[in-house]
Order: structure tokens, then sequence, then C-alpha cells
């Protein structure tokens, strides 16, 4: 891990290296969304997990990622030989064409 030169001042002062989740700690503190990584779960996955109150130990963890959810849909446009036509739409709009048919699969997730 890096030091910062706000780090490296106070390891020199104190001799102390910062704690190896200093910088996740801080966010924390500062209100940041944190997740644990689980290896090898119930089923033997792997995966990301949220956390309220971690503690810090030998685990890894970091802040959550930006999340943007978004859903495909058909819809057909009457202004060109009432073709039909593939939109998204993002979940904070929910917004879609007036001349919506219908959802081409549920809610998807995709990290930013």
């Amino acid at each position: 891990m890096e030091m910062s030169a706000e780090q490296l001042c106070t390891y020199k002062q104190t001799g102390r290296q910062p704690h190896r989740h200093a910088e996740l700690i801080k966010a924390w503190a500062d209100g940041a969304e944190i997740q644990v990584f689980i290896k090898d779960g119930l089923h033997g996955e792997s995966y990301w997990r949220d956390i309220l109150n971690p503690n810090w130990d030998g685990k890894t963890y970091r802040i959550k990622p930006k999340a943007l959810k978004y859903r495909n849909y058909l819809w057909k446009n009457p202004w060109n030989n009432n073709q039909y036509y593939i939109g998204i739409t993002r979940e904070e709009n929910k917004k879609y064409s007036t001349n919506f048919i219908k959802w081409l699969g549920d809610w998807q997730e995709v990290e930013v």
C-alpha cells in the first residue's frame, strides 16, 4: 500500500505504520458504503457483500462502487412505417417511449 505524504509524516514521527484499511476507515467514517469480499460462500461462490459495521480484520474491503440500473424495452415507431425498435431506460428516469410495447427482460445493474 502506498502512503500519502500525511501518512508518511505520521509514520516518521511515530514509527507506526497506518492501519491496513486506514483510507477505507476514513471514507466509511465520512459516510461511504463499504463492502466485504466473501470468498467461497455457502455454495462455493465468491462475491462482494454490503457491510454496515466492518470490523476491519484481515478480510478484503472496498468502497461500494456506484451502480447504474437499466432496462430494455420494445417500442413501435408510428412515424417510420410502424417499425419496431429497442429502447433503453435508466431506473432514475423511468421514462420510455409513449409507443411502448413491452419490457425485454428484467432490470439490469452495472458497476460504473
